[in-house]
């Protein structure tokens, strides 16, 4: 077959595509084509991907993003998705380098999709992100839709879950087809709300129906947006779910390094007098999360603040019963830094938990103590 019968075959089955009303497919298509052109007709070829690398702006532009309208609940009147836009961050999550990079490509494609779409390659639609919660899962989708500029469309599982189970299934539906008309970024939190296994006997049909709807919607996501889907229990999705996403981020607790980072960032200037009990902090908030770490230092700082405290005096009524139920080092590490800052042994026994006979022999020596030694 020369290249006329071939574009001539090509033409029909874009025509066929195009009338069923699926974009992605005539995208895929197009794909396949420009890959088959490339040796042939480079020029169509080039032609194509400059086609395909425009077509998110030209399909749905951010400036027409006002003019869409969010879905409601038929019933309630109640918008089921909440959307934001511009998405201000307060400032870029803690992730380890992996997820950073991982990140960061998914940014780096759509800034180059005249490339990609020259080697047929389409960019990332579709993102699975699976953690414990509060190791910054929603924070990076709120990020990620910062660098890319789109507004972040969350839908709201309160709202949209039904008592009636085919309004359920409707209403989902409403929220992705609304998000797939606006170059945005979905974020479908708690997942595994609406993607449980299918197997679940104490399911029903509607809600197993339902699930292979979302499966489809996966595969079928076009390139214009970018879905996000978040979960807190990765072992309750079914097992088809994993396969359909481009990409899997596996959050994990902070390190550390990264708690550390953490509550630098969260004590701010305060951390001015503080470096000494950081590696203590963190120590004894080891296995807590970004979302814990910074409830706690927020806490503090504001009780500090209304109660004219000095700021170590509430981190250490904050964490008394932890030093009194730490490890012996740790009291010790505890009982010699309130030593240094000043506390008399009788305030450091009711801290740390340890005798004042311990609390003497491991305060620092004073210079006449320490001339005797010598």
């Amino acid at each position: 077959m020369d290249l006329q019968d071939r574009l001539s075959e090509g033409v029909v089955q874009l025509a066929r595509l195009g009338l069923s009303g699926r974009a992605q497919d005539v995208q895929a298509y197009l794909r396949q084509s420009i890959r088959k052109l490339r040796k042939q007709s480079p020029e169509l070829a080039n032609q194509l991907s400059e086609l395909l690398a425009l077509a998110p702006t030209a399909l749905s532009p951010l400036r027409d993003f006002g003019g869409a309208v969010v879905p409601i609940d038929a019933d309630s009147r109640l918008a089921l998705a909440k959307s934001e836009f511009p998405v201000v961050m307060p400032g870029e999550p803690i992730l380890d380098v992996d997820l950073r990079d991982r990140i960061m490509q998914v940014v780096g494609e759509q800034q180059h999709l005249t490339e990609l779409e020259k080697q047929g390659l389409g960019p990332t639609r579709s993102l699975l992100f699976v953690g414990p919660p509060g190791v910054g899962k929603t924070m990076s989708a709120r990020w990620l839709a910062s660098l890319l500029g789109r507004p972040l469309i969350t839908l709201d599982l309160a709202t949209v879950m039904s008592s009636y189970l085919g309004k359920t299934g409707a209403n989902i539906r409403s929220v992705l087809e609304y998000a797939k008309s606006v170059e945005s970024v979905l974020l479908l939190d708690e997942f595994d709300a609406i993607a449980k296994k299918r197997d679940d006997e104490g399911d029903v049909g509607e809600l197993k129906r339902l699930v292979t709807v979302l499966l489809q919607e996966v595969d079928d996501w076009p390139s214009t947006s970018l879905l996000i889907a978040a979960t807190n229990h990765g072992e309750l999705l079914d097992p088809a779910v994993w396969r359909r996403f481009d990409d899997v981020l596996e959050f994990r607790s902070p390190t550390a390094a990264e708690r550390a980072e953490a509550l630098l960032h969260l004590f701010g200037e305060d951390t001015e007098g503080l470096e000494k009990w950081m590696p203590l902090l963190v120590n004894f908030w080891d296995g807590r999360s970004f979302s814990d770490l910074t409830r706690s230092v927020q806490w503090m700082r504001r009780r500090a603040t209304i109660a004219r405290e000095p700021l170590l005096d509430v981190i250490l009524a904050r964490v008394g019963h932890e030093l009194r139920e730490g490890s012996p080092e740790d009291r010790k590490s505890a009982a010699h830094l309130l030593a240094e800052s000043g506390y008399s042994d009788r305030k450091i026994s009711e801290i740390v938990g340890i005798s004042r006979d311990t609390i003497r022999k491991t305060r620092p020596a004073t210079p006449a103590k320490r001339a005797k030694v010598s």
